[in-house]
C-alpha cells in the first residue's frame, strides 16, 4: 500500500500543476479584449494623433476568417493550410530471446514503431479578415490550436523497396536503417493541418511598431483556435475546477494509503 500511496500522491501532484496552469490561463485570456479590426483601427488612429504612430499595444482577441497570400501544401493530403506537422513510422515485427529462472529460452513476437521521418512547418504571416476590416498576423511563435487530422493511414508492406511515399512525400530507405533482426509490416502515415477554411479567433498582443497594426507574440498568449475566447475561458475553468477536485481527492486517498503502508 505504500508504493500505491507514492503514486497517488504523484499523480495528485500531476493534476495539481495542471490546475495551477490552468488558473493562470484563465487570468491570460481575460485580459485578452474582444475586439474588431475596426475598432482596433479606430483607437489606433486616435492614439496616434496624440503620441505618434507606434503607440498602441494591447492583448486582444480577435475572430474572423483566415487569408493567406502564400499557403503552405501539406505534404501527405495536399491541402492548402497555415500550418502542417506529419510523422511517418515504420512498423515492424522480431523474435525476442527470452529466459526463465531455469535457463529455458523462448522465444516470442515483439512488434513495435520507430520514427522514419517528421516535418513541422507554419506560414510567415496570414491576415485575420472580419466584417470590419482586415488585420495581419505574424506567425512566429504562434500556437496552433485549431489542428485538425488529415492523414491516419497505414500502408502495409514496403519491406523490400529502395523508397517509400505517400501523396507528395517521399523518401529513399537505406538498407542499413532496417537492420537488428526486424522485419517492416508497413508504414503509418499520420498528418494534422491548421487549413483556411472556416471561423478562427486570434489572441495575441496588436502593435502598430513596424508602422502598420499587426498582431504578434508578446504576451502570455499566443494563439490561433476554433473557438472564441470566451469558450477557451469555460474550458479552462472546466479544467481547472475538475482537477481542483480530484486533486483534493487524490491526496487525501495518497495519505492514506501511505500511512497505513508504513504501519503494516
Amino acid at each position: 500500500m505504500f508504493a500505491a500511496g507514492i503514486v497517488v500522491l504523484v499523480l495528485t501532484l500531476i493534476l495539481g500543476i495542471v490546475h495551477v496552469v490552468n488558473r493562470r490561463k484563465i487570468g491570460h485570456l481575460l485580459t485578452a479584449r474582444k475586439t474588431t479590426v475596426g475598432e482596433i483601427e479606430t483607437t489606433a488612429k486616435a492614439i496616434a494623433g496624440e503620441l505618434g504612430d507606434g503607440g498602441y499595444d494591447e492583448m486582444s482577441a480577435l475572430t474572423g476568417t483566415v487569408e493567406c497570400q502564400a499557403p503552405l501544401i501539406a505534404p501527405l493530403s495536399g491541402r492548402e493550410c497555415l500550418f502542417y506537422e506529419m510523422a511517418v513510422r515504420r512498423r515492424y515485427e522480431e523474435q525476442v530471446e527470452r529466459r526463465n529462472n531455469e535457463g529455458e529460452v523462448r522465444y516470442e513476437t515483439r512488434r513495435g514503431t520507430e520514427t522514419m521521418s517528421t516535418q513541422t512547418e507554419g506560414v510567415r504571416s496570414f491576415d485575420i479578415v472580419d466584417g470590419t476590416g482586415r488585420i495581419e498576423v505574424a506567425a512566429d511563435g504562434l500556437d496552433h490550436d485549431a489542428r485538425i487530422e488529415t492523414v491516419d493511414r497505414f500502408e502495409p508492406g514496403g519491406g523490400g523497396g529502395v523508397s517509400i511515399g505517400f501523396g507528395r512525400f517521399s523518401m529513399a530507405i537505406d538498407n542499413r536503417m532496417m537492420g537488428g533482426g526486424r522485419q517492416t509490416l508497413g508504414y503509418e502515415y499520420e498528418e494534422h493541418i491548421v487549413p483556411l477554411d472556416g471561423r478562427f479567433t486570434v489572441i495575441g498582443r496588436v502593435t502598430d511598431r513596424s508602422g502598420q497594426l499587426a498582431v504578434e507574440k508578446g504576451g502570455a498568449v499566443f494563439s490561433l483556435s476554433r473557438k472564441d475566447r470566451d469558450e477557451q475561458v469555460g474550458g479552462a475553468k472546466n479544467t481547472a475546477q475538475w482537477t481542483a477536485i480530484a486533486s483534493g481527492v487524490g491526496l487525501i486517498v495518497g495519505i492514506i494509503l501511505t500511512a497505513v503502508g508504513a504501519l503494516t
